[in-house]
């Protein structure tokens, strides 16, 4: 089975009022050297699970894992070498926010192991990216793409994000067709989501903040479907577009249900294999990066919570994942894994309102699914026999 590693990186110049990932507005002082040793000191911990085998993956995410020196992100590659070996295809993603890095970094991280790139750019409209607190510019997406390419960076990912106040198709449009102009092989096309415990997530609650109405939202999934698999992108997961050969490696890995070690605060953790659990075990590192370095500089593991995964669970889990691509899940491997299959009959009502497409071998939703894709996991979640 494939083996991943993440490499969480928790600071940011500021907080974007939408974002509920682990990360901290620390403007431009962060601990980069105590960081990056304690990343190296967890790599350790891991060594029986990691040592001699060979990494499909190493992503970098946070956070702003761009803020930091090429030195380190070396360093830490270096870390991972020593106890691994990268497959020579392996994939080597770093997270980049389009206002904290230039070329000379770019091809610092090129040099130092980086292999793909992905750029949080959001929208190319400076009032988006206004409302989304972003601090970087229409002209800071632009110059970073135009420096991607020439740092020679063949393979690329860029974010946009669409569903924001006010936003009309029209402005959605000239994003994605902005977008596809640069070449990118990969585009993650995401629907701003309100989630609690986020400056959004406060304000929507208090009426304060008015977004786009389910049907204004149907139309812009159409639209982003049928736009980008016009200019050759393929969606093979819900907000995930790219070009034949281009997936997110790292990613399918989490929709998969493989394994992924995770280190750094808040990074979560995943084995299929576990001595108490023959369907696995999950866990996570304490958030708060300050009590993550104490811990590990203590020598002990940070973890915040772990956890036996049951039958129930793993199938849930199964789910929950590949409902998110567009494969679907497949029937014949959920019964060779778990020993369990869905009920047909209780699933035909799916299919003929034109959720899902369903034969006696696989699930998966449709364009119209996507849109209700929450309701329609439970439903045969509790079909499964």
């Amino acid at each position: 089975m494939a083996l991943g590693l993440y490499v969480h990186i928790p600071y940011c110049v500021t907080k974007c009022p939408y974002c509920d990932f682990n990360s901290y507005g620390v403007g431009g002082r962060f601990p980069e050297d105590e960081y990056t040793e304690a990343l190296l000191r967890e790599l350790d911990f891991y060594a029986d699970e990691i040592e001699g085998k060979s990494l499909a993956s190493v992503f970098f995410g946070g956070g702003t894992p761009s803020l930091f020196s090429p030195e380190s992100i070396g360093k830490i590659l270096s870390g991972i070498r020593e106890l691994s070996s990268p497959a020579p295809e392996a994939e080597i993603s770093l997270e980049v926010n389009p206002k904290t890095a230039d070329l000379e970094k770019l091809a610092g991280l090129r040099s130092a192991g980086v292999n793909r790139i992905s750029v949080g750019v959001q929208s190319f409209n400076e009032r988006k990216l206004n409302f989304l607190g972003r601090i970087n510019s229409p002209a800071d997406g632009r110059r970073i793409l135009e420096d991607v390419v020439q740092a020679g960076f063949g393979n690329f990912s860029l974010d946009l994000m669409y569903g924001t106040k006010d936003e009309t198709l029209s402005e959605w449009k000239a994003d994605l067709e902005e977008a596809v102009g640069y070449g990118s092989k990969h585009i993650s096309a995401y629907c701003l989501t309100i989630e609690n415990g986020t400056e959004f997530g406060r304000l929507f609650k208090s009426g304060g903040l008015a977004l786009p109405e389910d049907e204004e939202l149907a139309e812009f999934i159409g639209f982003t479907t049928e736009f980008l698999e016009d200019a050759g992108y393929a969606q093979y997961e819900i907000s995930n577009y790219s070009k034949p050969g281009y997936e997110c490696r790292h990613n399918l890995l989490y929709w998969r249900g493989e394994d992924y070690i995770g280190i750094g605060a808040g990074a979560h953790s995943h084995l299929t294999k576990a001595a108490d659990s023959e369907w696995g075990r999950r866990w996570g590192n304490l958030r708060s990066p300050a009590l993550y370095m104490k811990e590990v500089g203590e020598g002990m593991k940070p973890v915040d919570f772990s956890e036996s995964l049951s039958i129930e669970e793993a199938v849930s889990d199964h789910v929950i994942m590949g409902f998110r691509l567009r494969d679907g899940i497949d029937f014949t491997g959920l019964y060779g894994k778990y020993g369990v299959r869905p009920d047909i009959d209780r699933l035909t009502g799916l299919r003929d309102d034109g959720f899902i497409e369903l034969s006696n071998e696989k699930v998966r939703l449709t364009k119209k699914g996507n849109l209700l894709s929450d309701e329609i996991i439970v439903r045969l979640v509790s079909s499964l026999e």
